[in-house]
């Protein structure tokens, strides 16, 4: 009889809804983390020291493409609102002017990538290091236009609840990546031998074949084509991009502050050894592809509690934030287990661990997994109740909150920790997974406060 109230419960039932929309979404952002983990992968096949000089440089891009991947971030959820309200011609503008918007900002950015070596020699990185970094920055910053724009594509596709397209793009592209960054780094099959260069040429590649092929299916594929997404894609609506900046800049400077303070973490592995900076990497990478479970969740809750506030229901707003609360937190649990019981055998996924010159990053890496288990399950929290948030269109903290826990915790107890007590790269990652403890508190507490306020007034 319990059972049977339970799966009959709104909050069961939100919960099938929510689990709908973010299973395809765990897809696509599994899709987007497989880059950079075939990309790190590949880079440990060419020696721990190729892995330290990509994995600096792939830091460095993600940080500037999730900068204005922030801006962008509240397109969504602005469609979202308007889809809820059940507006598709608002939709569409949103849609043009992101679009618009993501090709602005990236221009400059693209400038600054192909100067980054200025700023890593100022942080006192090894020169050899530098210079792999930026052959492999200055491949893959072609591609961060295209980024940005399949990002706008994901974010309305969302909000419209039709992943499905993207979904697709994802999942082709894996394997395109996958033989792209192999020929290109190894110099298989008639293609040239550019090691690190050829990794960031090979996503370069499949980020503008995504957006072009997602391009044309709008265009040409008939029930995509009526969406209207492209129509009068010439236009300006000052508007609505004034509202995607005031939303978004939040955001900006939230993922700005986030992604900057994991750079200045990875700067400072340099700074100690190559063999941490390589570590640094491996762990990295491993919770940030297991976190796009997480990031699917986050994005089910943003989209999902626009669509229940644009229709004025607060309390399915609230069931919505539960449900992926609930979901996530077990699944990160579940996710975080292999981390514990099994890092050197995740590390051997990125290097050879028979080889001497690999075992002292293995063993390091080892021992950071697990601070990365507190450091994961504190994020995935963190992921939903900023998704809510951005949901109730409430952004202004997450920036606020980001500084604080990312820049003064992390990066800055973090130093003091790591250089001053001697504790290095160890001390450093347990003041990184604070911040995330105290980030998740925060921004939960945050949330339940909106929601219960639009429920009692």
């Amino acid at each position: 009889m319990v059972s049977l109230f339970l799966l009959k419960s709104p909050l069961w039932t939100e919960a099938k809804a929510s689990l709908r929309l973010a299973l395809p979404l765990m897809l696509i952002q599994l899709s987007e983390g497989a880059v950079n983990f075939v990309d790190t992968v590949m880079m440990g096949g060419l020696g721990s020291s190729t892995l330290a000089a990509g994995g600096l440089g792939a830091t460095a891009f993600w940080m500037l493409f999730f900068l204005c991947a922030g801006l962008l971030e509240m397109t969504g959820a602005i469609a979202a609102e308007a889809h809820g309200a059940q507006d598709p011609y608002r939709v569409s503008r949103i849609n043009v002017q992101g679009l618009w918007l993501s090709f602005a900002v990236s221009m400059p950015l693209m400038v600054l990538m192909w100067h980054l070596d200025i700023v890593f020699r100022l942080f006192g990185q090894n020169p050899a290091i530098i210079d792999g970094a930026m052959a492999y920055l200055r491949a893959i910053l072609w591609g961060l236009p295209a980024a940005l724009g399949g990002f706008v594509f994901k974010e309305i596709l969302t909000a419209l609840s039709r992943p499905g397209l993207v979904v697709a793009l994802m999942v082709l592209s894996l394997p395109l990546n996958v033989i792209l960054n192999y020929g290109l780094a190894n110099g298989q099959w008639g293609l040239p031998q550019l090691g690190l260069a050829g990794i960031g040429w090979a996503s370069t590649l499949v980020f503008w074949f995504s957006f072009s092929a997602a391009v044309v299916c709008l265009k040409r594929q008939p029930s995509l084509r009526r969406l209207g997404l492209l129509r009068r894609w010439w236009r300006c609506d000052r508007a609505i991009l004034q509202e995607i900046i005031h939303l978004g800049w939040p955001l900006c400077v939230d993922y700005g502050t986030e992604t900057g303070a994991f750079t200045a973490a990875a700067l400072l592995m340099g700074l100690w050894s190559t063999e941490l900076l390589a570590a640094h990497r491996i762990v990295m990478t491993t919770t940030e592809l297991l976190l796009m479970f997480s990031w699917g969740f986050a994005y089910a809750a943003a989209m999902r509690t626009g669509h229940k506030i644009g229709a004025n229901d607060p309390r399915a707003a609230r069931r919505v934030a539960q449900a992926n609360l609930l979901m996530n937190l077990l699944l990160v649990v579940i996710l975080s287990i292999p981390l514990w019981v099994l890092p050197q055998t995740i590390a051997g996924f990125y290097l050879d661990v028979s080889l001497p010159d690999n075992r002292e990053t293995v063993e390091i890496a080892a021992n950071l997994f697990k601070v990365g288990v507190v450091f994961q399950i504190s994020q995935g929290i963190r992921l939903i109740s900023a998704g809510t948030l951005q949901g109730l269109k409430d952004t202004h903290l997450l920036a606020t909150v980001d500084v604080v826990v990312h820049w003064g915790l992390g990066v800055g107890l973090g130093y003091v920790v790591g250089q001053v007590l001697g504790l290095q790269g160890m001390g450093l990652w347990w003041c990184l997974a604070l911040g995330q403890v105290v980030a998740a508190i925060v921004l939960t507490r945050r949330f339940q406060h909106l929601i219960a306020a639009r429920i009692s007034g």
